[in-house]
């Protein structure tokens, strides 16, 4: 780590990379799966360039700690370091093979949401609101078509 003699404030920087990993930060900045994985790649290759982690914080309107982190999982972790870590949630009420059972229902029963509520409550003893139904059709099916 580099230390800025006048204020005493480290700076971090990516001192080497492979050719290898200069390619896949170089191909997930221009088409990572998302667009916070494309900004980590940048901020990397920003640090590699010199850029201080005050100056990528600018440039992507973060805090700098935020900036000290992706470098932290860089060196951590490698490429694995730009995804986002899973984090916790509620697990969903439905199992996967409940949801595609109510999947199934709701697509019989379109224009009434409170049979398909019943029939899903029926069929499965757990009972979901109407939000947690709709969130399930939008994960599960594409314009009233079934996903795959």
């Amino acid at each position: 780590m580099l230390y800025n003699t006048s204020m005493n404030v480290p700076h971090k920087f990516i001192e080497v990379l492979s050719a290898e990993d200069y390619d896949k930060l170089v191909e997930n900045h221009q088409t990572g799966a998302t667009s916070r994985v494309r900004r980590r790649a940048h901020a990397i290759l920003l640090s590699f360039q010199k850029r201080s982690v005050d100056e990528i914080a600018d440039i992507y309107q973060v805090h700098r700690n935020t900036v000290s982190g992706w470098i932290e999982r860089w060196n951590e972790c490698g490429l694995e370091g730009l995804r986002d870590v899973k984090q916790s949630g509620r697990p969903p009420i439905l199992t996967l093979e409940e949801q595609a059972k109510a999947v199934e229902s709701a697509l019989k029963n379109p224009k009434f949401p409170h049979r398909q509520l019943q029939a899903i409550l029926a069929e499965t003893g757990k009972e979901i609101s109407s939000w947690t139904l709709k969130r399930i059709l939008k994960k599960k099916t594409i314009y009233g078509k079934e996903s795959s």
